[in-house]
C-alpha cells in the first residue's frame, strides 16, 4: 500500500519524538515489519531531511554520469538504500534498476531513452543482426579496467567485504586483462594499502613446504586405489620415517580433494529357528554400580585362531546377485577363508569350511561365532565344528552388534571397492577376480591398527609375528 509524503512525514517524526505509532488500516504486515518501515523513514528524514520522502523527486531525469556515479557507489560495497538516499530518492528500486542495466549493456545502459513508441519508419530501418545505436557489444562490457575489477570484487563481497588474498588476485586478474592498467589505480580502487598488496605479493604459498609431503600423501592414496582414509595414510607416512600429525595430513588430503568413500549395506540370512540356536559366547555380563546386570560384547584375544566370525553378505549387479561368506580372525583382522558364489546355499557354508580346515591350523577351543542365519544351525555345519573341538557361538536374536567384527569387514569392502565401481565388473568372473585381488591386498597390504600389538600392521604381517613369538616386532 502506498503512503503519502504528509503521512510518513507525520509518523516519522512521532517516532523521533519518541512516540507510539499504531499500525495503519490496511497495512498487512507484522507489528515488527511496520516498525522497520517507520525506523527507515525516521532514518531518511534525519540524515537528507524531508527531500528524502517526498516521492516526487524519484521522477525527474538523471544524467549518464550521475548514475554511474550511483552505480560504482553499490558496486564498490555501498547498499543501495544508502545510495538512493543520498540522492533524494525515497526507494532503492530506481538504484537497483541502473545497476541493472549496467551489467547488462554497460554504461549504454545508463542512458536515458526517449519517451513513447520508436517511429514505424525507424524500425524499418532496423537491419537484423545490426546492433542498434547505443547498443554495447559483449566484449565491450566492463571496458574499463576499474570497473572490471569492481565487478569481480562484487562476487567477493565488495571493496570492504573481501579479504585482502582476494583483493590481491582479482587485481592480477584485471592486470593480466588489462595490461595497460596502472597499478596503483587499480590498488586504489580495490581500497587495498600498497604495503599490503606487497606483501601478499611477496607471501608464498603456504603449502609450498609441504610440496613432498604432498606427492607422498598422492602416492599412498592412489597405492590404495583411493581406499585410505586420514588414518591410514598417517600410519603409512610414519612407516615411512615422516612425522606428519594427522591433522595436517587431513587438511592437506582436503586440500587435495581425497578422501574415501563411506557407505554401509548389510545381508541378512535370518529365516527363524530352522535348528539348533547355539549360546551367546561372546556376550559376558556385567554389573553397574546401580546394580542391574547388563551385557558387553567380548572380542579381546591373545592371539590368532581364537576366536573366528563369519557372515554372508550380498552384492547386487544387473546382471544378477553374488554372495560372500568369509571367515576373518578376531585377533588380527585377517581373512582365513571365503567363498564367493551365485547362491546362499548350504553348499558354498561347506566349501568355506573345507579351505579353512585345510590350512592345517589346531582349532580346539576355537569359538567361532555367527549370527543366527539358517545355514549355521544346520546339522551338518554344527557336526563339523564339534568334530574338531570348535565352540559354536551364535549373536542374540536381531542384534548385530554381536557380530560387527564381520560387519565392519563387510561394510569397509564395499566402501573400497564396489560402490561407485559396479559398471567395472561386467560378469561374475570378473567380480571374483577383483575379489580376490582385494582380499590378498587386504590380508597382505592393508594396514589396520592390531590392539594386539598397538601398532599399524596388516593383519599377515600381525600373524606371521604372533606366530613367531613375537608380535611387538613388526609393525609399520
Amino acid at each position: 500500500m502506498k503512503w503519502t509524503f504528509e503521512q510518513k512525514l507525520a509518523w516519522a517524526k512521532s517516532y523521533m519524538a519518541g512516540e507510539f505509532v499504531p499500525i495503519p488500516e490496511g497495512f498487512s504486515g507484522s507489528m515488527k515489519r511496520w516498525r522497520d518501515r517507520v525506523r527507515r523513514w525516521a532514518h531518511v528524514l534525519s540524515k537528507y531531511g524531508e527531500r528524502g520522502l517526498n516521492p516526487s523527486r524519484q521522477t525527474r531525469s538523471f544524467p549518464a554520469e550521475f548514475k554511474l556515479a550511483a552505480v560504482l557507489r553499490v558496486l564498490s560495497g555501498e547498499s543501495a538504500f544508502s545510495v538512493a538516499y543520498s540522492i533524494g530518492m525515497s526507494c532503492n528500486a530506481g538504484v537497483l534498476s541502473w545497476v541493472k542495466a549496467y551489467r547488462e549493456k554497460g554504461v549504454d545502459g545508463l542512458e536515458s531513452r526517449p519517451k513513447g513508441r520508436k517511429k514505424h519508419a525507424e524500425e524499418e530501418a532496423q537491419i537484423p543482426g545490426v546492433p542498434r545505436v547505443g547498443e554495447a557489444q559483449a566484449g565491450e562490457l566492463h571496458a574499463d579496467p576499474r570497473e572490471r575489477l569492481l565487478k569481480k570484487l562484487e562476487g567477493l563481497g565488495g571493496v570492504g567485504g573481501a579479504k585482502p588474498r582476494r583483493k590481491y588476485e582479482a587485481i592480477l586478474q584485471t592486470k593480466k586483462e588489462f595490461k595497460e592498467a596502472r597499478l596503483s589505480d587499480l590498488i586504489a580502487v580495490a581500497g587495498l594499502p600498497r604495503s599490503t598488496y606487497f606483501y601478499e605479493a611477496g607471501r608464498r604459498d603456504f603449502d609450498a613446504k609441504n610440496a613432498d609431503l604432498i606427492e607422498k600423501i598422492r602416492r599412498i592414496f592412489d597405492a590404495s586405489r583411493g581406499r585410505y582414509g586420514v588414518r591410514r595414510v598417517a600410519a603409512e607416512l610414519r612407516s615411512l620415517g615422516i612425522a606428519a600429525n594427522h591433522k595436517k595430513v587431513q587438511r592437506l588430503m582436503a586440500k587435495l580433494g581425497l578422501s574415501a568413500r563411506r557407505k554401509t549395506v548389510h545381508y541378512n540370512s535370518y529365516r527363524g529357528s530352522v535348528g539348533k540356536v547355539a549360546d551367546d559366547l561372546i556376550i559376558m555380563e556385567y554389573v553397574r554400580k546401580d546394580g542391574q546386570v547388563h551385557h558387553k560384547s567380548d572380542f579381546s584375544c591373545t592371539g590368532p585362531n581364537q576366536k573366528w566370525t563369519t557372515d554372508v553378505s550380498q552384492f547386487s549387479f544387473p546382471w544378477g546377485k553374488c554372495f560372500l561368506s568369509p571367515i576373518k580372525d578376531m585377533y588380527d583382522g585377517r581373512i582365513v577363508a571365503y567363498d564367493l558364489s551365485l547362491r546362499a546355499d548350504m553348499s558354498q557354508a561347506k566349501r568355506m569350511l573345507e579351505k579353512a580346515f585345510s590350512l592345517g591350523y589346531d582349532l580346539s577351543g576355537l569359538i567361532f561365532h555367527s549370527d543366527q542365519g539358517w545355514q549355521y544351525q544346520q546339522s551338518w555345519y554344527v557336526e563339523q565344528l564339534k568334530e574338531r573341538g570348535i565352540l559354536q557361538s551364535m549373536s542374540r536374536k536381531g542384534n548385530c552388534l554381536d557380530n560387527c567384527i564381520m560387519e565392519s569387514f563387510f561394510g569397509t569392502m564395499k566402501n573400497e571397492m564396489f560402490y561407485g565401481h559396479e559398471s567395472e565388473y561386467g560378469s561374475f568372473e570378473s567380480f571374483r577376480k577383483a575379489v580376490d585381488e582385494y582380499i590378498v591386498w587386504y590380508n597382505g597390504t592393508r594396514i589396520r591398527y592390531q590392539k594386539g600389538t598397538k601398532k599399524w600392521m596388516s593383519p599377515q604381517a600381525c600373524f606371521e609375528a604372533s606366530s613367531g613369538g613375537h608380535p611387538l616386532s613388526a609393525s609399520l
